[in-house]
């Protein structure tokens, strides 16, 4: 009997050996990575080492791209700051959510409620006021709807805790702000439309989050220290976490840390050669290294997927894109071009990708796949999950991308771009309708050089075919015609203009270059 209940009790202990083993090795495979995303203000395509810059200097943004994927033909999905952001946090285009510009503060009251608006920003109002143009900007929303579900509502309801630190820019009014949207921590973001804060004397009482800071900090570095603490006190919990750092580097004014500034004026510059802007881009740097070791100290970096962009092109003259065209706020490629970086240790083979488009709405599906939540059917993206790209297994086809930006800027009038394949249609509403189009092949004009609307009228027709077609999808904000326009003369404020300014900046960036190879 003894010996009976002595084999019984041997079973019993190797059987829950066992299913221990089996609930350990299920629990591995189950486990879901941490999530950082991180997001830079107005840097460029080429702003760090790996992408070409020989002048800023960028170890730590270097290894991050060596040690996973770069997409050199990444794109945020406006040529300008708030409606990217928006995009990103919905995975879908601005056109769509009606959210498609910046404004300011002072020129139209703060949203209580989602309100579609008429003007952005009433000083370009003003200036336009000399010209004869055709077109006032769309309607559009001043905030991100609240009707819109962010990656972040999903992801903390499945299981992640979620924290976001840094600019935010898609709200003024508190009930828009981080911590209402599905971020569970949100600090470092302005809570009144005041000066891009650098230094803490400009975010002293206007950033949330930071009562300790102190006129000569750099607010760059208090929120890195924000976003190490928020990893150092999550990345063992038993939650996975997801957290978006989100700078105010290197969006104007441009003001770096002195002797960063005076290391960069004392070094050879190129194309590239502002050393304030130089310095800012020292300081990214260092915070994207901070939070590298930070993982690597408390041993979650290879649990741990990081993204790294930018949400719109490099501004010019504060950097240069060259050899693209254009850069913020244009919709030639160095408008929405921008670094598109992703690391996975141990999942993604590192690789340089030059073939496939990729999109910033293509986050938030990714991150759904990545962290195995399944997609509830009433959610609409734009954008497409690039996890197969990730895993390299080929399952992954490219499809046309669109941009809608019927706005006012230094660079652009109301227009509306569509990439398919090779293909780039832009449309400029200030033109008569036979002269409003460009067409560039971009696999033989990366640059956009060469206009083929005369001379390519199959791809043309093709083109303004599809983007109508989108534009019908989306019930997209048209702009508005100008009451005060004359017919009489010519349209001011047209794709000639724009496009002659963009040129004229690529050859003095281009002259530069020339000139620094000669010293």
């Amino acid at each position: 009997m003894r010996i009976k209940f002595y084999y019984i009790f041997i079973a019993f202990v190797v059987l829950h050996i066992g299913l221990r083993s089996c609930n350990s090795i299920h629990e591995v495979e189950e486990k879901r990575p941490n999530i950082i995303l991180i997001m830079i203000d107005d840097m460029g395509w080429k702003d760090f080492g790996e992408a070409g810059s020989t002048y800023y200097e960028t170890p730590h943004i270097d290894k991050l791209s060596r040690e996973g994927i770069r997409f050199t033909k990444g794109y945020s999905a406006a040529p300008v700051c708030s409606p990217s952001r928006g995009a990103l946090l919905t995975g879908k285009y601005p056109g769509r959510t009606k959210f498609t510009t910046v404004w300011n503060q002072s020129d139209a009251p703060i949203d209580k409620e989602a309100v579609l608006h008429t003007v952005s920003k009433q000083g370009e109002k003003n200036g336009r006021s000399k010209f004869n143009y055709r077109n006032e900007e769309a309607l559009h929303y001043h905030s991100l709807p609240l009707s819109e579900t962010t990656f972040a509502e999903v992801l903390s309801q499945n299981g992640y805790t979620t924290g976001y630190i840094g600019k935010w820019h898609c709200g003024w009014d508190e009930k828009f702000w981080p911590d209402k949207r599905g971020f569970q921590y949100a600090e470092g973001y302005r809570t009144i439309s005041v000066r891009t804060p650098h230094f803490g004397r400009t975010a002293i009482g206007n950033v949330a989050g930071m009562s300790d800071l102190q006129p000569d900090d750099y607010v760059g570095d208090k929120l890195t220290d924000k976003a190490v603490a928020f990893i150092n006190i999550h990345g063992n919990a038993d939650k996975p976490f997801m957290l978006m750092l989100s700078h105010y580097l290197v969006h104007g004014p441009l003001e770096g840390k002195d002797d960063y500034v005076e290391k960069y004026e004392n070094l050879p510059a190129n194309d590239q050669n502002k050393p304030v802007y130089a310095a800012m881009m020292q300081s990214v740097d260092e915070s994207v290294g901070r939070v590298l070791k930070a993982l690597e100290d408390i041993g979650i970096d290879e649990n741990t997927i990081i993204i790294f962009t930018s949400d719109n092109g490099g501004l010019v003259p504060a950097t240069s894109n060259y050899p693209l065209l254009g850069g913020k706020s244009y919709l030639f490629e160095a408008g929405m071009r921008v670094p598109f970086l992703i690391r996975w240790k141990g999942i993604i083979t590192p690789k340089v990708d030059e073939v496939n488009r990729v999109m910033q709405t293509d986050i938030f599906p990714s991150l759904l796949d990545i962290a195995k939540i399944p997609k509830s059917p009433d959610l609409l993206f734009d954008g497409k999950s690039i996890y197969p790209l990730l895993l390299n297994d080929g399952d992954w086809t490219q499809e046309p991308i669109f941009f809608h930006f019927p706005h006012y800027t230094h660079a652009t009038s109301p227009a509306t771009a569509i990439i398919e394949n090779n293909w780039k249609l832009i449309r400029f509403y200030n033109n008569p309708d036979d002269e409003q189009l460009f067409l560039f092949d971009l696999d033989n004009d990366p640059y956009e050089l060469n206009d083929l609307a005369v001379s390519r009228l199959d791809k043309l027709n093709t083109l303004t075919a599809l983007m109508q077609k989108y534009l019908e999808d989306i019930d997209g904000e048209m702009p508005v015609p100008n009451p005060d326009f004359d017919e009489l003369k010519p349209s001011q404020l047209d794709k000639n203009r724009y496009y002659n300014q963009a040129l004229r900046e690529r050859t003095e960036r281009e002259r530069l270059l020339k000139t620094s190879n000669k010293k």
